[in-house]
């Protein structure tokens, strides 16, 4: 499909155990985010993909570690299935809700994520791709309010919405946020290399994480 290239697992200053260990965690990230893309368009034939970089704010970064971080990544996660459950109960009962306000959260259908810190003391943040409802029409407007979520949930939090300059990475790995048909090979192949190379590197792993934690994810969310 495309050649995996260095620059996302290797690192000249390891020993040839931890380089071997570092390709094997990006080989195995890779395949398993190409999965899940297929997996997704399997289930729906397009989306609107996101592309959000979620973050700190300048001013509190020396407040927020990995633990940190790891528990607002948490709590996006229960807050997008929570609006997913809730949505379940509405169209259960068959009738609107009090205060009942659709959300972005509510129209994302699965994500890929990954945790890092920049280097040479940047911050900590988590790069998101999501796969969200073509309902939403203007995927620009729809990373923003994900987001904007995002900054409401931590109360610190900031972000990048790379949507807004999706044309900017056509020399990189192609156009491949926005909106997506499983039919567009085009687009689905500069998709995978974003998540088959960019979302499954192991550089820039946060230096007080455990060996165990988890930098690289996915999850799927229905309110079917």
């Amino acid at each position: 499909m495309f050649d995996s290239t260095k620059k996302y697992w290797f690192d000249k200053g390891d020993d040839s155990y931890t380089q071997r260990r570092k390709k094997q965690r990006f080989t195995r990230s890779g395949i398993k985010g190409l999965d899940f893309e297929k997996d997704m368009f399997e289930l729906r034939k397009s989306y609107q993909i996101l592309f959000d970089t979620l973050n700190v704010n300048e001013r509190h970064r020396d407040d927020v570690g990995f633990r940190t971080m790891q528990k607002f990544r948490d709590t996006l996660f229960q807050r997008i299935k929570d609006a997913h459950a809730y949505e379940r109960y509405r169209r259960s009962i068959g009738r609107p809700l009090k205060d009942y306000e659709r959300t972005i959260l509510h129209d994302i259908h699965g994500l890929i994520w990954r945790q890092e810190c920049g280097e040479d003391g940047g911050s900590h943040h988590i790069h998101i791709v999501a796969f969200v409802s073509v309902s939403r029409r203007d995927h620009v407007t729809a990373c923003e309010e994900l987001g904007m979520a995002w900054q409401r949930i931590t109360q610190w939090g900031d972000f990048h919405n790379a949507n807004r300059y999706a044309h900017s990475y056509k020399n990189k790995w192609g156009v491949a946020i926005g909106y997506v048909h499983r039919d567009d090979e085009e687009k689905r192949e500069a998709l995978r290399k974003l998540i088959g190379l960019y979302m499954a590197k192991v550089t820039q792993v946060p230096i007080d994480c455990d060996e165990d934690d988890k930098l690289f994810g996915t999850r799927k969310f229905s309110a079917e």
